[in-house]
């Protein structure tokens, strides 16, 4: 009979639980938590541009908790550990702001790098923990763009048009635009040449109180200029006109144009009117200022040679610009609205001729306007005409001065035929008269041009 050696068994137990232990650590350091392996993350810009005025943010997030962070800035001549300021901190994340440093007058770098080194409270890397270091490059600007009027139309009148001609520049230029009243943006066009830009801009009727008219630009930095433009100002006299809506005109007309526009019909007829005067008339005044602003283009602009706008032929005027219009039903007012346009009325089916070159920027059914032209004139500038009955120009039709585009007609929330003209200036309805007035043309927009050109030349 054999035995089995007990000293060899033994050995052979020993090496299986030294085993299982080394496996249970191995497992324990690759599944534990305490030593999880996810770097932290950090979430900056890699190209920074700082005015040294506004703190830089910065968020670190991990898995587990942050241990550690340093911020420093190499601007290739040594190093500055930056302060920073925690704004939100919670296990996981970490929200900071970069501190601005303060340099001597001996040492002003223009550029730099911004070094963000992070440590987690991992146990992994022999209880180091998972780093992440980030890089980001920094250039310092703390100059304000230039940002000059050289000319500007003398009048603006509410409801009106006034022309501005700008020098712009800087380096590193973000955005500028014309401001009214902080209210209202309007783009400005390249003009003439390099750093030099031309926007025709509107004192919008609605808006009763004049404020001020500002030029202003941002660099990429945060630097921001702000310039006055300066304006006489006139406002306006509006019309006050009640429109007396029978049960007729709501069952025939406003309902009529909900349906053509895919709109639900409420069951009431006040409600009825309201939601084809007020909330229609919204989406399309929205329709017709997106229309026009998506055809800006940024071509190099070197003259301007818009002429005065006609009148349709041989036609009477029944409505004009600047109307404020109350609708009364039964004999008590419902609603309330501007009329932005001309109306003219002449025979049925007259034909309608635009009287400048342009391009046919919309040509469609539009709610309240019926079935609608719209005219682009460059510079912001388009032309637009409502109710007709039959066009003569497609979409994107390049059509020229004298040219017949449609017919009057009866489409739309409307009593009869007629041609409802308007002028738009970066998609607001603005007062026509000004644009089929030559004086009115030759003062503002031509000579304040060829006022801003002398001056041009002159630099």
């Amino acid at each position: 009979m054999k035995f089995t050696n007990n000293k060899n068994g033994m050995g052979f137990w020993i090496f299986i639980i030294l085993s299982v232990l080394v496996m249970a650590l191995v497992a324990f350091l690759f599944l534990s938590p305490t030593f999880e392996r996810v770097a932290p993350k950090v979430s900056i810009d890699k190209e920074i541009y700082w005015n040294l005025q506004k703190p830089i943010k910065v968020a670190i997030s991990d898995n587990n908790e942050i241990k550690s962070y340093d911020v420093i800035f190499d601007d290739g001549q040594k190093q500055l550990k930056l302060e920073t300021k925690v704004v939100k901190n919670e296990k996981n994340l970490i929200e900071l702001e970069i501190l601005p440093p303060s340099f001597d007058e001996m040492s002003k770098p223009k550029d730099g790098n911004i070094k963000i080194d992070v440590y987690d409270a991992s146990m992994w890397n022999f209880f180091k923990g998972n780093q992440t270091v980030t890089n980001s490059k920094v250039m310092i600007d703390r100059k304000s763009p230039v940002a000059n009027v050289i000319g500007n139309s003398y009048l603006l009148r509410q409801g009106g048009c006034g022309i501005i001609i700008v020098e712009v520049a800087d380096e590193n230029l973000k955005d500028f635009y014309i401001s009214f009243n902080d209210e209202e943006l309007f783009e400005l066009f390249p003009f003439y040449k390099k750093n030099y830009y031309i926007s025709i801009i509107a004192w919008p009727v609605q808006i009763k109180e004049f404020k001020k008219v500002n030029l202003i630009a941002v660099d990429m930095a945060g630097n921001k200029s702000v310039t006055k433009v300066p304006f006489y100002i006139k406002s306006f006299a509006e019309k006050a006109d009640n429109i007396k809506v029978s049960e007729d005109f709501i069952q025939s007309v406003s309902r009529q144009v909900l349906e053509k526009s895919d709109m639900n019909i409420p069951s009431d007829s006040v409600e009825i009117f309201l939601k084809e005067n007020k909330e229609l008339r919204e989406k399309n005044v929205k329709t017709i200022r997106d229309v026009v602003r998506k055809n800006f283009s940024n071509n190099l602009v070197t003259s301007y040679n818009i002429k005065p706008f006609s009148r349709l032929e041989n036609a009477a005027t029944v409505a004009g610009f600047g109307e404020r219009r109350s609708y009364m039903y039964n004999d008590q007012k419902i609603d309330e609205a501007w009329h932005l346009g001309n109306d003219w009325a002449s025979v049925k089916r007259a034909p309608i001729k635009t009287y400048n070159d342009g391009k046919v920027i919309f040509k469609d059914y539009l709610g309240i306007y019926g079935n609608t032209i719209i005219i682009d004139h460059g510079l912001g500038v388009a032309s637009l005409y409502a109710h007709t009955s039959s066009a003569n120009v497609e979409l994107n039709d390049e059509v020229k001065a004298g040219q017949q585009i449609a017919n009057t007609g009866d489409t739309g929330a409307v009593f009869g035929d007629h041609l409802h003209f308007g002028m738009l200036v970066q998609g607001i309805e603005v007062n026509s008269n000004e644009w089929l007035d030559y004086t009115w043309m030759k003062t503002n927009v031509t000579k304040t041009i060829e006022d801003a050109l002398k001056v041009i030349n002159t630099k």
